[in-house]
C-alpha cells in the first residue's frame, strides 16, 4: 500500500479528555472558504452527520466518516483547532 493511500493513525473522534490532542465536537475542516464539518450522531451510536457548508447534512457510518475524513485530507482540507 501507498503511503499516499494510508490512513491517519487516529481520527479527531477517537481522542479521549486526557489527551493532549482532544478536540471538543463539532470538527470543523477548512479549505479556503469552503469548510466540513463533522459530529456525532448521538440518536444513532456509531454514526455521524457531514455537513459542507450550508448544504444538506448527511448521516454515514464510522467506515464511511473515516474514508471521507481521509479523502478531505487528500484534497487539502485542514482540521480546524
Amino acid at each position: 500500500m501507498s503511503k499516499e493511500n494510508k490512513s491517519p493513525v487516529s481520527f479527531p473522534w477517537d481522542y479521549q479528555t486526557r489527551d493532549g490532542n482532544f478536540q471538543k465536537e463539532t470538527w470543523i475542516l477548512n479549505k479556503g472558504k469552503k469548510y466540513v464539518t463533522i459530529e456525532k450522531n448521538l440518536d444513532n451510536k456509531g454514526f455521524y452527520y457531514l455537513q459542507k457548508n450550508k448544504e444538506r447534512r448527511l448521516s454515514l457510518n464510522l467506515l464511511q466518516i473515516k474514508s471521507t475524513y481521509n479523502q478531505l485530507i487528500k484534497f487539502g482540507y485542514k482540521l480546524q483547532n
